[in-house]
């Protein structure tokens, strides 16, 4: 039996969380001044987010910023060696919204269609395997932080590096997190071992599952920094938008924490139904379409508008109730792994992690600010 191809937004209650959150007078929801920041290729201007014809987009571009050059410009030009296109595919999974390519598609794709993203381009590859990749990173979540994002979702990462090399990331985590920022990055699936910087103390680790809730890339090394697991495995997704003058390389695949299955989408849903290929004409010269992808890049991108939904949903009562920033981002934690979510499959994790599920975590009554207890600092953590 195959999975139905909106498995992950059943999984995860992606539907009745939505129904818990304020919408405008049509309908759609209404996020408030909730924004997420999206550290990774950058973003392309597939119809699943909006009208760009008409500046309508729901990607907030203006305030995110490409710090590879050093510009104000966090479109991700297709051209180069690495991952190109990665943003666009994990951002999909954040706010996308596949009824912009077909009214009749109620499945959506995305978590939190609409919600306000910031993108920023600061990789080409999802490895982070030198300094300045780090450095691009740190400097990211910086102007993350300065341009109001209250969550900031990190699909990129790297197991280990020297002492001291960091370039400046685990500094940069330290002061989101001291500013209330929830940063959600990805456990990583090349090796057995986690990520940075899903392995900092300060971040929310994520892991994923199959549509069978089992682990779907286990780990032998820093299981017990996995906070919360969601759906990794055959992830309905945006592919590149990609014009027909563009010059695009094909992605890497097998990159940690990313891959990519390219193609068209074709599901088998679980009552024997095929799903078809589903594309769109913006233009004379372009075109969009779905696909399927694997990687805890997508489990990360879960949990981030989880996030968000989280904070817009009890935002004024964490006003009232915690007195510290980073008690919001404990909070966060606490519910995560022990208060709303359900078992994964198999043998009990080490720090009681459990499955995400965004509805319970909505409705979950906030635990008190005596019972928090600051994280450890990420400055100097390397391994």
């Amino acid at each position: 039996m195959a999975p139905r191809r909106d498995w992950n937004l059943r999984m995860v209650g992606a539907a009745a969380a939505r129904r818990l959150l304020p919408q405008h007078p049509d309908g759609t929801l209404d996020w408030g001044t909730i924004r997420v920041g999206h550290l990774d290729t950058g973003y392309t201007r597939h119809p699943i987010f909006g009208d760009w014809a008409g500046d309508a987009s729901w990607l907030a571009v203006d305030a995110g910023w490409n710090t590879i050059d050093d510009t104000a410009d966090a479109a991700d030009p297709l051209d180069y060696e690495g991952n190109p296109g990665h943003g666009t595919r994990t951002l999909s999974v954040i706010c996308g919204d596949a009824r912009r390519l077909d009214p009749d598609d109620v499945t959506t794709i995305g978590i939190a269609p609409g919600l306000p993203v910031v993108p920023f381009r600061c990789v080409n590859s999802v490895v982070l395997s030198r300094e300045r990749h780090r450095r691009a990173v740190a400097v990211a979540i910086d102007r993350a932080v300065a341009a109001g994002c209250g969550v900031i979702s990190i699909s990129l990462g790297m197991p280990f590096f020297p002492a001291g090399k960091s370039g400046g990331m685990g500094d940069a985590v330290d002061r989101a997190y001291m500013r209330g920022v929830i940063i959600v990055a990805a456990g990583g699936q090349v090796i057995d071992s986690v990520t940075y910087p899903g392995k900092y103390n300060r971040t929310i680790g994520c892991g994923g599952v199959t549509w069978q809730r089992r682990i779907w890339q286990d780990y032998r090394a820093g299981k017990e920094l996995i906070d919360v697991w969601a759906p990794a495995e055959g992830v309905r997704v945006a592919d590149r938008f990609v014009g027909l003058d563009a010059k695009a390389l094909p992605p890497v695949e097998g990159d940690d924490p990313g891959s990519f299955s390219p193609g068209t989408e074709a599901d088998e849903t679980d009552d024997g139904d095929s799903g078809s290929s589903s594309t769109i004409s913006g233009s004379s010269s372009s075109r969009g379409k779905l696909a399927k992808s694997s990687g805890t890049s997508y489990a990360t991108a879960h949990v981030a508008a989880a996030a968000a939904m989280w904070l817009r949903r009890r935002g004024d009562a964490l006003a009232e109730r915690y007195e510290q920033p980073w008690q919001r981002v404990e909070a966060f934690r606490t519910l995560l792994k022990h208060r709303t979510a359900a078992r994964v499959q198999g043998p009990l994790l080490p720090n009681g992690s459990r499955l995400l599920t965004i509805h319970r975590l909505l409705e979950a009554p906030l635990p008190a600010a005596a019972s928090l207890r600051p994280a450890a600092a990420d400055a100097d953590k390397s391994l």
